[in-house]
C-alpha cells in the first residue's frame, strides 16, 4: 500500500498524521511519501523515526494577516510552484490515498491531489485551519477532533464529516522513562517550548521540592537552567509521550491540539495556558473543550500564582489512566472502506 501524506510545521499537525500512518504500517506492507515543511519538526523527526519514508521538503510560509497584504502575492506564487512539484511526485508515486492533517504543507498536498487520488483530511483544532476548510470539498472523508468544528465547514461537505477525536501515537516506548515514578507533573510548552511557562515554572520549582516534574522546555539553555532543581527532569523536546502521560497525575501546558487530545485520552487533570498568538485563537478554543470535560482550568499566565498551582497539584491523586479507543482505529476502518 502507498500513502502520500502531509501535515507539519508543528507537532500538532505531525503527530496525528504519524498516528494514522503507523496504524496502517502495523497492518500493511507500506510505502510512504511525506511532504514535510523544510527545516521544521516533521522533516527532522521523520528522518530519525521513519528512515524508510520518502521525504519531500516543501518550502512554505503562512499567509500574512490581513489576507489582502501585498506580500501574499509572492507567497501565492511560491505556493503554485510547490503545488506543481507535488503533482509531479504524486504522478510518479501513484498513492492509494492521500492524507492531510492540515497546515500549509497539508493544504498544498490536498490541492495538488486535485481529486485524482482519494483524499482524507483530519482536523485537530476546535476551530479548523484555513487549509483544511479550503480543501474539504476535494476530500472523501473529513475527520474531526471536536463536534464543535462542524459548523465551520460548508453544507455541501457535511455528509463527509465524521467526528472521531484526535489520533494518539502508541507504538513507541522510551527506556529512559522506565524509572520515572508514577504521579509526576508534566509541564509542556508545545513543540517549540514556551518562555513564559518556563519562567513561571522556575518560580514554582524554587518553592516546591516535593513533587517530581518532567518539563519540556524548548531550548538547551532552559534545560541547563532548570536541571539544577533536583525534582525537575528537563528536556529540550520530548518526541514521544505515552509513558509520561500514563505516569502523570497533573499537567501544566499550552493548549495545542495534540496536548489537549492526549489530556482527554488519558483523562488527566491540569491547567492549560493557551498561547495567545495561535492562529484565530485555536488554542483557547481547544482549551475550552478540555474545560467542558472537567479536566482543565484555563488561565492567562499573568493571572496564575505559584501558591495556587502548587495547591492544585497537591490536591490531585495519581490515577491509572483509563484508556479509550484510539481515534486512529476508526480512521483506519473508514479509509479502508473507501479505498477497497
Amino acid at each position: 500500500m502507498k500513502i502520500a501524506a502531509a501535515g507539519g510545521g508543528t507537532g500538532g499537525h505531525l503527530f496525528p498524521a504519524l498516528s494514522i500512518i503507523e496504524k496502517f504500517q502495523r497492518k500493511h506492507d507500506l510505502e510512504v511519501l511525506y511532504f514535510a515543511v523544510k527545516g521544521k519538526i516533521d522533516e527532522k523527526l521523520i528522518k530519525r523515526e521513519h528512515p524508510s519514508f520518502q521525504i519531500v521538503p516543501i518550502k512554505t510560509r503562512g499567509l500574512k494577516r490581513p489576507l489582502y497584504s501585498p506580500s501574499n502575492v509572492k507567497r501565492a506564487l511560491d505556493y503554485m510552484r510547490e503545488i506543481l512539484k507535488i503533482k509531479r511526485r504524486l504522478r510518479s508515486f501513484k498513492p492509494d490515498f492521500v492524507l492531510s492533517t492540515g497546515g500549509y504543507a497539508g493544504g498544498l498536498l490536498a490541492l495538488a491531489s486535485g481529486g485524482k487520488y482519494p483524499l482524507f483530511i483530519h482536523e485537530q483544532n476546535a476551530k479548523p485551519g484555513l487549509a483544511n476548510i479550503r480543501s474539504s470539498r476535494l476530500a472523501k472523508k473529513i475527520f474531526l477532533s471536536f463536534k464543535e468544528s462542524m459548523k465551520y465547514f460548508s453544507k455541501e461537505v457535511q455528509n463527509k464529516i465524521i467526528v472521531v477525536g484526535n489520533p494518539i501515537r502508541e507504538i513507541h516506548f522510551s527506556k529512559r522513562f522506565i524509572d520515572i515514578p508514577d504521579g509526576i507533573v508534566l509541564v509542556l510548552g508545545g513543540s517549540l517550548g514556551s518562555e513564559d511557562i518556563n519562567k513561571f515554572m522556575e518560580k514554582v520549582y524554587k518553592v516546591d521540592k516535593k513533587n517530581i516534574y518532567v518539563h519540556s522546555t524548548g531550548s538547551k539553555e532552559w534545560v541547563e537552567r532548570l536541571s539544577k532543581y533536583q525534582n525537575v527532569m528537563a528536556y529540550q523536546f520530548i518526541d514521544f509521550m505515552p509513558v509520561l502521560w500514563r505516569k502523570a497525575k497533573f499537567v501544566i501546558a499550552r493548549a495545542g491540539a495534540t496536548t489537549v487530545a492526549e489530556m482527554m485520552y488519558y483523562k488527566k487533570q491540569g491547567i492549560l495556558i493557551p498561547w495567545e498568538g495561535s492562529a484565530e485563537s485555536h488554542q483557547r478554543l481547544n482549551a475550552k473543550e478540555a474545560e467542558r470535560m472537567g479536566l482543565a482550568e484555563v488561565f492567562n499566565i499573568s493571572s496564575l500564582s505559584v501558591d495556587y498551582v502548587i495547591e492544585k497539584i497537591n490536591n490531585v491523586e495519581y490515577k491509572i489512566a483509563e484508556i479509550m479507543e484510539n481515534p486512529s482505529d476508526l480512521i483506519y476502518k473508514k479509509i479502508m472502506e473507501e479505498i477497497q
